[in-house]
């Protein structure tokens, strides 16, 4: 299994779906979030729509949160063969609402611990090394659409850096005495 966590917009949260037993016992039970993480570039937008389950006693968690809302939801990916094809399903663990993260702190403050955002989750703290002092707090990267960089003529790639040979001409075909009826020879 592999554990992420993933911020998106809530588009849909399922009811409750019983799914019956194939034994006779226990029916399962599970609800299906699915989040919107669509992104603009160049003026188009591409969607991205991803379902996460929810099952047992994590489906009331679902019970908070509606369409439209921003989440950080923790999940595991988990993957099995059957029948010589592959599956993934996406199960979620848990979900609170989205906190954005504050990225300005007093100098020589220490950052205070932020709240988790999944209860029961401990937060790992550390501590600069004896003689290293901390080091600072970077604001997030920006996203799409970057700016166009400038190109210089010295960043040609390898291709610009050697002489290139000219290009081998073509060798003429051969008519091979077998001639179509406009004259044309067959290949």
């Amino acid at each position: 299994m592999i554990k992420f966590t993933a911020t998106a917009l809530i588009h849909f949260i399922s009811p409750v779906i019983d799914i019956p037993s194939r034994n006779g016992g226990q029916s399962f039970q599970k609800r299906e979030l699915m989040l919107d993480d669509s992104w603009t570039k160049d003026g188009n937008t591409y969607t991205n729509f991803v379902l996460i389950e929810f099952s047992g006693d994590k489906i009331s968690q679902l019970d908070n949160f509606v369409p439209g809302q921003r989440v950080t939801v923790e999940a595991f990916i988990n993957g099995r063969e059957y029948q010589g094809r592959y599956f993934n399903t996406i199960k979620g663990m848990a979900i609170a609402p989205y906190q954005a993260q504050q990225t300005t702190q007093p100098t020589g403050q220490p950052s205070a611990s932020a709240p988790s955002p999944f209860p029961g989750t401990p937060q790992q703290q550390y501590a600069p090394a004896p003689g290293y002092a901390p080091q600072p707090a970077y604001p997030p990267q920006a996203g799409y659409p970057h700016p166009p960089q400038p190109s210089y003529p010295n960043q040609g790639g390898y291709a610009n850096s050697y002489p290139q040979p000219a290009p081998a001409p073509m060798p003429e075909p051969q008519p091979s005495g077998n001639l179509g009826p406009e004259g044309l020879p067959f290949r």
